[in-house]
């Protein structure tokens, strides 16, 4: 994984996972035509909601993960749908796919431990607007993140 991985489409991704095989669209399959339309967009192009599905469908973990690792740095509810859309996709994702991808399991194992601390101390740089982030959110947030400790 080294290199600036943003710079990569997705169907270059797919090619370094060693998928040979031509995508066919099944234009009844609302994901598999979502899917095309993601194939030729640069992984730091697409938008968090493209982001965060990719996680769900546990599509290219080892390189969407640091990506959104990477969006979360930046804002900690990065969403499309709504905030926090990026990390509770990484929530869903199941025990069984951290163990098939160590090396993304311990980078969101380390991520989780520097944000988890960062809450602690108070040092998360949540948004601005105290009346809709509250302590409330905050403790949910933690309470996420504490969640996704313990699955992987």
């Amino acid at each position: 994984m080294n290199g600036n991985l943003g710079e990569l489409t997705i169907d270059d991704i797919s090619k370094l996972e060693g998928h040979t095989k031509v995508f066919e669209v099944d234009e009844d399959v609302p994901l598999s035509v979502w899917y095309n339309s993601t194939r030729k967009i640069m992984l730091k192009d697409l938008n968090h909601g493209d982001v965060a599905k990719l996680i769900r469908q546990t599509m290219h973990l080892e390189y969407v993960i640091p990506e959104a690792l990477n969006r979360l740095r930046i804002n900690p509810l990065a969403g499309y749908l709504g905030d926090g859309e990026i990390m509770e996709a990484i929530a869903q994702v199941n025990e069984e796919e951290w163990d098939k991808n160590f090396i993304v399991k311990s980078m969101v194992s380390s991520f989780i431990e520097d944000f988890l601390y960062l809450i602690k101390t108070n040092k998360l740089n949540f948004p601005e607007d105290k009346e809709i982030y509250s302590d409330q959110e905050r403790e949910e947030y933690y309470q996420l993140l504490l969640r996704i400790k313990k699955a992987l």
